[in-house]
């Protein structure tokens, strides 16, 4: 190493050049005080001016950044992502352990990959510009749209969220999102579709009885009546408990609630009057499989093979379109099980229901039904915000732990 500069006069901003021919670019070495160690970086630059500049305005950045609880030590976008992964496997709560497993793995596929060795503390919104670019030719199986991006973004926002916990960074960088051109309404289906699904997924289970799929048909049937019945989000009814189930008394008769949590936090469900229905079909088909009544803390979408909830229906929802005659794109959209909460909101505002009272049903905002729904949200659905059922205590006795 050549003789080191010393900028300030007290060692904490030296500035050298190396001495094994490898680079003729200066280097800086940076100590703060409140931290151990110096930070060793390159400044990229062969002008001992610019050099200086540099390390003066660095040492500045880290001097802030050191008094706001961060740290010198360097990490790179790689090493954050394994400790923020590490610290999920401890999360005690299986419904928000599974939720943020989910997010981890969007921001696996492919950040990781492009950001592995970046130091955390230089990813600036220059870098997400070229990371979008980049996402946009690369993909698994299709290319992704700015919706799906912006999706990323959100999940990736997390992994900083830690890094400023950690003390890794001081706060979030400004990551741009992708410009999404118009509103894209979700994809759902017609009221005669609906009527087709209904009557043909009868004989759709008959006919995978035959086929050693009986069970699983059963299974998808109900979730399919549930999940437009209540409009709940596929992560929150596939995780649901017997023990999250109640029933109560309003002024036009017994509904059944459902305690869910979900993206947004936990919250009560009302299931559609009538659609308790399809709870009890579960509870006695599980009962007749056991031979006596399910535990209350057992799933009700419960895997037969796993043991565990069932990861995915997405197979068996195709085969169940294909069956009743049904496109599975429309419109240009692909029709999938999400598809049922988008059918469920539609229904219930083109009813008249309050978009303020669906919002809270949905675990959404009412700006959000507005921006997705507002094809069908009528002038007299802001009359009704107002208007809702007042609660009766139950008394009446039954069979099912959930009525009682």
């Amino acid at each position: 190493m050549n003789e080191q500069i010393d900028l300030k006069g007290d060692g904490r901003v030296l500035l050298y050049l190396r001495t094994d021919g490898r680079s003729p670019l200066y280097q800086a070495k940076i100590k703060v005080p409140g931290s151990k160690g110096y930070k060793r970086i390159s400044t990229k630059t062969a002008n001992q001016k610019e050099a200086e500049r540099f390390a003066l305005d660095l040492y500045e950045e880290l001097y802030f950044h050191v008094k706001s609880g961060g740290t010198l030590a360097s990490k790179t976008y790689k090493q954050i992502f394994r400790e923020w992964k590490a610290s999920i496997e401890f999360e005690p709560d299986c419904k928000i352990k599974t939720r943020l497993l989910g997010i981890l793995s969007r921001v696996e596929t492919y950040s990781v990959e492009y950001f592995a060795t970046k130091d955390i503390r230089s990813i600036t919104k220059k870098e997400f510009f070229e990371y979008w670019n980049w996402r946009k030719t690369n993909y698994k199986r299709v290319v992704p749209s700015n919706e799906t991006l912006n999706r990323e973004r959100t999940s990736i926002i997390s992994l900083f969220k830690f890094a400023v916990d950690r003390g890794y960074i001081t706060a979030l960088p400004d990551i741009p999102k992708n410009e999404v051109k118009g509103i894209a309404r979700r994809s759902t289906f017609t009221n005669d579709e609906w009527r087709r699904i209904t009557r043909n997924m009868r004989e759709w289970v008959k006919a995978g009885q035959n086929k050693g799929k009986g069970r699983d048909r059963f299974i998808l049937q109900q979730y399919v009546l549930i999940m437009a019945n209540t409009g709940m989000r596929v992560g929150e009814i596939r995780h649901i408990r017997w023990s999250d189930l109640r029933t109560i008394k309003t002024l036009d008769g017994n509904r059944l609630i459902g305690d869910v949590r979900g993206k947004t936090g936990r919250r009560e469900v009302v299931f559609q009057k009538g659609s308790e229905e399809y709870v009890k079909r579960l509870y006695n088909f599980r009962k007749n499989e056991l031979g006596k009544d399910p535990h209350q803390d057992e799933l009700i979408f419960l895997s037969r093979k796993s043991g565990k909830a069932y990861t995915t229906f997405k197979t068996s929802f195709n085969s169940m379109l294909q069956f009743s005659n049904i496109d599975i794109e429309r419109n240009g959209e692909r029709r999938t099980i999400y598809s049922l909460r988008h059918f469920y909101a539609t229904q219930r505002l083109s009813e008249g229901t309050s978009a303020y009272l669906l919002a809270q049903q949905m675990g959404t905002s009412v700006e959000m039904l507005e921006k997705f729904y507002g094809h069908v949200v009528t002038a007299d659905v802001a009359d009704r915000i107002s208007k809702t059922n007042k609660q009766h205590p139950k008394n009446f006795a039954s069979n099912y732990p959930f009525e009682n």
